[in-house]
């Protein structure tokens, strides 16, 4: 136990415009403050004011009880498992471990295990093909683009607004733009398929069979997360490695998924999920069935940075997702040093804890307004509507 003790708690809403980010600071008595990322797919408000009502579970506490806190936040909350609670037990989480390295003067991977990845992290981009308008011809260059920008491994969805089920024709244009994208990219760039958590376990296994020729990495998300039935049939049919763990929350769901389907690949999403404290859990889990973790991250840089370390000092880690590079122009002017990523690697900053903090003046220059933002609708029929602006 440290004599230090949390004081005080803040949360800035930043308007991205298809996601609302939220950002947290934890103060201490101590005059250390410590960061972390609240971002959900939306509702931030619902996040902020749900931090302030449970800030009674955190204020007073020391910040090394990461464990302590981190149960009792979890376990005296009634509706444990439901995404707004453990997002408030994840920033939280998140928000200690970096007040832990700041306090002993160390990198927050120095206190997770040490780094075994060392400081520069494999990636993935996503959000490149917002332009592409669901054409094949649009994917294959943007794609050549994200090759251009030095990955080797890129993620999309093909599948437009398919919910259920597709037709023949429907089916057979995502087909189409899979071939278009491992035409453009040539064979030795990762393919990664994003389902959203579409399909039927019998499509998504038929659907898994035509798209195996294109030598996918993985198929992710095929089925809605509420059926641990259907993902364990596609796990078990389907030719191409199925990943999935976004919308899984806590241990508890992992463990369902390490011993009820064939998953191979975890995408535990820290934010959300449980934090660091619970995020190591899981990948203890994930690796003791010899699973890789490969964590969700359509977050902000707060979240990239977070990431880097959990993920160095994480044995069986993969690939880490990025939106980075395609992201809003000033998204590396929220943080004072920017998370550096490169050549489709990101760099793990190296300052205490997580090495990073928030440039106070850029996140009120874009303070979160409904009318800044717009929600994502997967489903939406209209290509053009499918960033529907908010009222």
């Amino acid at each position: 136990m440290s004599d230090v003790e949390i004081s005080g708690v803040e949360t800035y809403l930043v308007a991205n415009p298809w996601k609302p980010w939220v950002f947290v600071e934890i103060e201490t008595d101590a005059g250390v403050t410590g960061i972390a990322e609240a971002t959900a797919h939306d509702k931030p408000r619902t996040i902020a004011k749900a931090i302030e009502e449970m800030s009674d579970y955190f204020l007073g506490k020391d910040p090394f009880d990461t464990e302590q806190i981190w149960l009792e936040m979890y376990r005296d909350e009634w509706f444990s498992k439901g995404v707004v609670n453990t997002t408030v037990c994840s920033a939280v989480d998140m928000a200690c471990w970096d007040i832990k390295g700041k306090l002993l003067d160390k990198p927050a991977y120095e206190l997770l295990g040490g780094s075994v990845h060392g400081d520069r992290l494999r990636a993935y981009a996503n959000g490149w093909y917002t332009d592409a308008d669901g054409d094949p011809e649009g994917f294959a260059e943007a794609a050549e683009r994200v090759v251009d920008d030095g990955y080797d491994a890129m993620k999309f969805d093909p599948f437009g607004t398919a919910w259920q089920r597709m037709s023949k024709k429907e089916l057979n244009h995502a087909v189409d733009i899979v071939r278009a994208v491992r035409e453009a990219v040539g064979p030795d760039v990762d393919l990664l398929i994003e389902c959203h958590g579409r399909f039927t376990a019998g499509q998504a296994v038929d659907i898994a069979r035509k798209l195996d020729e294109f030598e996918p990495t993985w198929f992710e998300e095929p089925c809605p997360p509420d059926s641990i039935n259907s993902l364990a049939e596609v796990a078990d049919k389907s030719p191409i490695p199925v990943a999935t763990g976004e919308r899984h929350m806590t241990k508890h769901d992992f463990f369902e998924l390490v011993t009820r389907t064939a998953v191979d690949v975890f995408q535990p999403d820290l934010m959300n999920t449980g934090g660091i404290t619970e995020g190591k859990k899981i990948a203890g889990l994930a690796e003791a069935d010899h699973v890789s973790i490969a964590p969700h991250n359509p977050q902000g840089p707060v979240a990239g940075a977070i990431y880097s370390h959990f993920c160095t000092s994480t044995p069986n880690f993969m690939i880490q997702e990025m939106f980075q590079t395609y992201d809003v122009d000033w998204v590396d002017d929220l943080l004072v040093d920017p998370l550096e990523v490169e050549d489709g690697y990101v760099e793990v900053p190296e300052g205490p804890g997580f090495g990073i903090e928030l440039d106070h003046d850029v996140v009120a220059e874009h303070a979160y307004t409904e009318d800044k933002v717009h929600t994502i609708n997967l489903f939406e029929k209209d290509w053009e509507k499918r960033a529907v602006e908010k009222r």
